[in-house]
C-alpha cells in the first residue's frame, strides 16, 4: 500500500465573529493563524535518498480584529529544503471547520514570494475530517527554501451576509510527500518569475506579461507561429469559475477586416453581435473553410483557419466589452486606465459590458503593457504616457513587440459613439475609429488552463510547443 509520510506545515487558521458593530451586511471577527511542524526522515515513493526533514519555518501569530467582508488575514510561511535532491510535495488542508452558510464568501489565494501565484481564488474548505488539496505536486529544489504567502478573503458581495454573522472558520495546513506533478503552461511561464522580458503589470490581477521589441515567447500553435501575451490571472470560465490561462495571439494579422459591416451597410461598435466576431468564432476562420464576409466578398481560410487540435486547446472565457469616452491626457489614457475601463461598465447605449466565447482581439491595455521602454524613455515613463500620445515616443512604440505598422483593431469600444472602437495606429498611438474599415486583424485567444508546455524555447527557431 502507498505510503505518505504528513508534516504540519505550520498553519492553523481561526477566526470567529466576535461582534456586529455596523449596520446591513457588515459583521466583524477577529483571526489567529498559528502553528508548527516537520517532517520525518523518509523515503518517497520512486525516490530512493532517505531525505532529511523539511524544515517548516516557525509560525508568528497573525491577529486580524475588527475585520469585515473584504477584508483579508495574511500569513506567510518558508517551508526549507536540506538535501541534495529536488523534492515534490503537496500541501493541504486537514481538519477544517466550516460553519458559513455562503460558504463561496471565503476565498483562498496562495502565492510565493517572488510573485508567482500558485493558488487563485480558491474556496475555503467545507468541514472535514479529512484532507483537502490546496496545491498538488509542487517542487522544492535542493538546498534552497520557498517562501509560501496565505491570504484568506471574507468576500465582500451585493447580497445579504448577515446569515454568516458569528460564524467561524478554521484549518491546518499539512503536508505530504509526493510525485511532481506536470506544470500547465501558465504554471511553466510564472515559474520564470520577473525578468527583463516579464514583467508583473501590479494590476489588481497582478498579470506576468511579456515585454520589449522581440521577447522569446513564440508559441506553435494551430500548426502556424503565435505569441504569449502573458499569464493571466482571475479569467472566468463563462461559468463563474475563475482560472490562471495564458493569453496568446496569433504572430501576424489573418488580414484586413472591418470590426462590423453587415451586408444592408449598417454597423456598430458590439462585439457579441459584429460580424468579425462571428467570422472568428462561428464562421470561416473558426471553421477552416470559405465563406462569405458582409459585402458577399469570399474568404477563404482553408489554410490558416482553426484546426480541431487547435479547438482542443481553447475553452471559453469571459471578455470584457467596457470602454471609454476620455482617453487623451496622463490622467485617463495611460495602460493602467484602460485596463479598468475594459473591466467596466462604461458602454454605448444597450452595449453588454461582457462577452463569454473563444476567440477576441486584443485590448488597449495588451499592447501599452508590452513595452519594455529603451535608453531614452523608460518603461515606466511610457507607463506614465498617454497611449494616444505614444507615437512621439519612439523608445515606447519600438520597444513593444505587440506594435506592427499595419493598423491593428482591439476588442474595445469607444463609448461615445454607436460605432467607434480603438485601434493601434501605424505611427504607435491608440485612438477611435469607425468599425466599418478594413484594417488588421490578430485573433487572440485564453488557452484552456490545462494546456501545457511540452518543449521549446519561446524562440523563433524554437517555439514553445503545447500539449494537453
Amino acid at each position: 500500500m502507498k505510503q505518505k509520510r504528513m508534516f504540519v506545515v505550520i498553519i492553523s487558521a481561526l477566526v470567529i465573529m466576535i461582534s456586529l458593530t455596523y449596520q446591513g451586511t457588515y459583521s466583524y471577527f477577529t483571526s489567529r493563524v498559528e502553528g508548527t511542524g516537520n517532517i520525518e526522515n523518509n523515503q518517497s515513493q520512486g525516490q530512493t535518498n532517505t531525505l532529511q526533514n523539511l524544515i517548516i519555518g516557525e509560525s508568528a501569530n497573525v491577529v486580524s480584529s475588527n475585520m469585515i467582508p473584504g477584508d483579508s488575514v495574511t500569513y506567510t510561511f518558508t517551508v526549507q529544503n536540506p538535501n541534495n535532491i529536488d523534492v515534490c510535495y503537496n500541501l493541504l488542508w486537514n481538519n477544517t471547520i466550516n460553519t458559513f452558510v455562503n460558504q463561496k464568501d471565503l476565498r483562498v489565494t496562495l502565492a510565493k514570494s517572488d510573485g508567482t501565484v500558485l493558488v487563485q481564488d480558491a474556496q475555503f474548505p467545507a468541514t472535514t475530517s479529512g484532507t483537502t488539496m490546496l496545491l498538488e505536486g509542487t517542487r522544492i529544489e535542493a538546498s534552497t527554501t520557498d517562501t509560501f504567502t496565505l491570504t484568506v478573503t471574507y468576500q465582500n458581495t451585493d447580497k445579504d451576509q448577515t446569515a454568516d454573522m458569528g460564524k467561524s472558520f478554521s484549518g491546518t495546513i499539512i503536508g505530504e510527500l509526493g510525485e511532481c506533478k506536470v506544470p500547465t503552461g501558465a504554471e511553466t511561464i510564472l515559474a520564470k518569475g520577473e525578468t527583463d522580458e516579464l514583467k508583473f503589470d501590479n494590476t489588481t490581477d497582478n498579470n506576468l506579461r511579456y515585454v520589449g521589441a522581440n521577447p522569446n515567447n513564440y508559441v506553435l500553435f494551430n500548426n502556424e507561429l503565435w505569441r504569449i501575451i502573458g499569464v493571466f490571472n482571475n479569467i472566468d470560465d463563462g461559468t463563474g469559475k475563475k482560472e490562471t490561462r495564458l493569453k496568446i495571439i496569433r504572430d501576424e494579422p489573418i488580414g484586413n477586416y472591418s470590426w462590423d459591416y453587415d451586408s444592408t451597410g449598417s454597423y456598430d461598435n458590439d462585439w457579441s453581435t459584429s460580424t468579425l466576431m462571428n467570422l472568428l468564432n462561428n464562421g470561416a476562420y473558426y471553421n477552416r473553410t470559405t465563406g462569405s464576409y458582409y459585402n458577399g466578398s469570399t474568404v477563404d481560410f482553408t489554410s490558416i483557419g482553426l484546426t480541431e487540435e487547435a479547438k482542443t486547446m481553447i475553452s471559453n472565457a469571459k471578455w470584457n466589452l467596457g470602454g471609454t469616452v476620455r482617453y487623451t491626457s496622463s490622467s485617463n489614457g495611460l495602460a493602467s486606465h484602460f485596463y479598468g475601463y475594459e473591466r467596466g461598465t462604461e458602454v454605448y447605449s444597450g452595449r453588454p459590458t461582457e462577452w463569454i466565447g473563444k476567440i477576441g482581439l486584443m485590448y488597449p491595455s495588451d499592447y501599452g503593457y508590452a513595452t519594455s521602454g529603451g535608453s531614452s524613455i523608460d518603461r515606466e515613463t511610457c507607463l506614465n504616457t498617454e497611449l494616444s500620445n505614444w507615437n512621439d515616443y519612439d523608445d515606447c512604440v519600438n520597444n513593444d513587440w505587440l506594435y506592427t505598422v499595419s493598423m491593428l483593431w482591439t476588442l474595445t469600444p469607444y463609448a461615445d459613439t454607436s460605432h467607434y472602437v480603438f485601434l493601434v495606429y501605424g505611427t504607435g498611438e491608440v485612438y477611435d475609429f469607425n468599425t466599418n474599415y478594413g484594417y488588421a486583424v490578430s485573433p487572440t485567444i485564453y488557452l484552456s488552463s490545462n494546456v501545457k508546455i511540452s518543449e521549446g524555447e519561446g524562440t523563433i527557431d524554437s517555439p514553445f510547443t503545447l500539449s494537453l
